[in-house]
């Protein structure tokens, strides 16, 4: 026979107070004034009880699930860190985390079952990973029309009416390069962007693509360089870094300008060939990445100097964003809210 479940009523009489003084002791309720010796006998009777709060009531109670639904590639390492960031304020903000997943299901379908569990108030409101180049203009029409809390992560740059969350890449490049030529006397020639594509089909650059070629572009003209943009096309998951490194060292001769890397993933196969060239990454050839997608400044070795797109930072921020949202419902515009990379010093540059 199960154990009957123990109530507020019942928390109410142990305490020998009313419901409502057990709920404002729960809920911190404003303008209902409590004793700190009531508060101690409410919390005695609770623990005495052993009673825990019943989900579902509050939710009829106060139309708030508790739970926000984060969508993103449960297979990519920066959606994992967003979680990270997320599950941070969400417990400081008493919510849940429903983790949910495009998996096989067709483009669009994945995210039209989250307005369905809005509508079924299992969740508050949505954040999404979106890749930097994510604008649906149908996405964004559906979430307008449906009245759902929503943030996007990096997706919607350059489109207002959607709340983002995005990453400054323009100041990352500029603060990569900064310290990557620290050194005047090291730098004489001016540094060398590496800039890596997923493909040889000269498909168009991204937003983040093109803002960080921009900065490095504009770092080179403030700084009296000519930008030296060094195309390479990463081909069934490897990049022809030997070669690369060969025809820059019969250019510049003995003294190598250092390298700027966008894609900190493809690292590995650049250390690999500077060693078959005899290279001394951090000496002869200074590197540096403009991301940290692997965090390769804790996993290469010399130490990867580099900067960090703040995926923890982005996923508290996203939170606190929907959390407003829910609190004002429709006041304000939906606006952008841009955080600057962090630089991570290490042995390369």
């Amino acid at each position: 026979m199960s154990k009957k479940r123990v109530t507020s009523h019942d928390v109410a009489k142990l305490a020998g107070v009313s419901r409502s003084v057990v709920s404002a002791v729960l809920n911190d309720t404003p303008g209902i004034g409590v004793s700190a010796q009531t508060r101690e006998a409410v919390l005695h009777a609770i623990a005495e009880l052993n009673y825990h709060v019943d989900a579902q009531a509050r939710s009829m109670k106060t139309g708030r699930s508790m739970t926000l639904a984060a969508f993103g590639d449960t297979g990519h390492p920066l959606f994992m860190r967003l979680l990270e960031g997320m599950q941070r304020e969400c417990e400081t903000a008493g919510y849940h985390i429903l983790l949910c997943s495009p998996g096989e299901r067709r483009p669009g379908e994945a995210r039209s079952a989250l307005l369905d569990l809005y509508h079924q108030r299992k969740i508050d409101g949505i954040v999404t990973l979106d890749n930097t180049s994510y604008r649906s203009a149908d996405w964004a029409a559906k979430v307008h029309e449906a009245g759902v809390p929503y943030v996007s992560v990096e997706g919607y740059a350059e489109t207002e009416g959607v709340h983002s969350v995005l990453a400054d890449y323009r100041g990352s490049v500029l603060t990569a390069l900064d310290y990557l030529c620290r050194d005047e006397a090291e730098c004489q020639a001016g540094p060398v962007y590496a800039e890596v594509h997923r493909g040889a089909d000269g498909r168009r650059i991204n937003w983040s693509e093109k803002n960080r070629r921009n900065a490095y572009k504009e770092w080179c003209s403030g700084h009296g360089y000519q930008p030296q943009i060094r195309r390479m096309d990463e081909l069934e998951g490897a990049q022809g870094w030997i070669s690369w490194l060969t025809e820059l060292q019969a250019e510049a001769g003995d003294a190598l300008p250092p390298v700027l890397v966008n894609w900190s993933s493809t690292i590995p196969d650049l250390y690999r060939a500077a060693r078959h060239l005899s290279l001394s990454i951090g000496d002869t050839l200074k590197v540096m990445a403009a991301d940290n997608t692997i965090q390769g400044d804790r996993l290469s070795v010399p130490r990867l100097s580099c900067v960090e797109i703040p995926y923890v930072r982005m996923g508290e921020e996203a939170v606190r964003c929907i959390l407003k949202q829910l609190e004002q419902g429709a006041a304000g515009e939906p606006g952008k809210l841009w955080l600057p990379a962090v630089l991570r010093p290490g042995e390369s540059a």
